[in-house]
């Protein structure tokens, strides 16, 4: 018989414990997504006359969903490259389930909740933590200052008003500064000498100018995808001939990169009304106000799915090949 104190009893107990933190953690997320999707369709169902839902184009809204998934990629594709960098090396498939098993944790409050997701996947592969949660910083921070960037560039091709064009010219300065890989690094090997924070140093001499300058370039064409898709979401809904020109797309690609920015900044569950109230703001210049609030709300929408579909299916592929591996005799 074994006694309480004994390694099988602990490590079972350690099991119970890790399934029990899973399946909460599991549960919370559930909730706080579920909360996003009844909220979306909320606002949908009270979408005022203007907007006929009898004349929207499906075609073009599923070509738009897709093209969502696919603007999914490019971020996660240089994250990744980012941990290889910190010899933290870990295969396509889990990563691409890490990353986007992340993305839904921005729904619960505080943000916390997606870096927590990430890194517990992670860890299941042998990727160690500290360089795990190094690596999730930067690509949320090249993310959020390539989408400020692009968003104030195209807001000069645009007719904001002036306090707007102005204040986002300023801004650039102060996101390039957010880019240089200088003091992220000094800052990173600082750490990495405390007894808390010790990593291997690999992971302060691979943060190089280079290195930033992929991760923004991935985000980059992120934003543009995401703004390609609200875009053919947009032209789904409405008819006008406005939308079908490189300006309505310009609009769309600011609405999505500065309305994530305005809801990330926010600290509200997904940016919950933050993100659709600026990205309104900035397509009603194609559109009518409701329509333009019903885009923002569709491409939210059309966001979460699409998430769900690819955690979904790399998760059942993940768990294909796992079962399919030969196991030692």
């Amino acid at each position: 018989m074994l006694s309480d104190g004994s390694p099988a009893v602990t490590r079972s107990r350690m099991r119970w414990t890790k399934g029990i933190v899973r399946l909460a953690i599991f549960l919370i997320v559930v909730v706080f997504v579920g909360l996003a999707i009844q909220r979306a369709v909320q606002e949908l169902r009270l979408a005022p006359a203007e907007l006929s839902w009898q004349k929207v184009r499906w075609p073009l809204i599923l070509l738009g969903f897709a093209c969502n998934i696919i603007a999914l990629f490019p971020a996660c594709i240089g994250w990744v490259q980012t941990l290889r960098d910190f010899q933290q090396p870990i295969a396509w498939r889990p990563a691409i389930y890490a990353y986007f098993l992340g993305h839904l944790g921005k729904y619960v409050p505080g943000k916390a909740m997606a870096i927590l997701l990430r890194i517990t996947e992670l860890h299941r592969y042998g990727v160690l933590v500290r360089p795990a949660i190094v690596s999730v910083f930067i690509e949320t921070l090249t993310s959020l200052a390539t989408g400020a960037i692009l968003g104030a560039v195209f807001l000069q091709a645009m007719n904001p008003p002036p306090w707007l064009r102005w204040s986002a010219l300023a801004g650039i300065p102060i996101a390039l500064l957010a880019l240089l890989p200088h003091p992220f690094r000094a800052i990173v090997s600082k750490i990495s000498q405390s007894r808390v924070g010790r990593m291997p140093e690999v992971v302060a001499r691979s943060i190089t100018s280079w290195m930033m300058l992929r991760t923004c370039l991935w985000s980059v064409l992120g934003w543009m995808l995401q703004g390609t898709a609200t875009w053919i979401l947009l032209m789904g809904i409405s008819p006008k001939p406005e939308i079908v020109t490189v300006q309505g797309w310009m609009v769309c690609v600011t609405s999505m990169s500065l309305g994530a920015l305005a809801g990330f900044l926010s600290m509200l569950p997904g940016g919950a009304g933050v993100r659709e109230i600026v990205s309104m703001w900035l397509m009603s210049s194609l559109v009518p106000q409701p329509i333009a609030l019903a885009s923002a709300v569709v491409a939210r929408l059309v966001s979460i799915i699409a998430e769900l579909i690819v955690i979904s299916t790399t998760r059942i592929i993940n768990e294909f090949f796992r079962g399919s591996a030969p196991t030692s005799s």
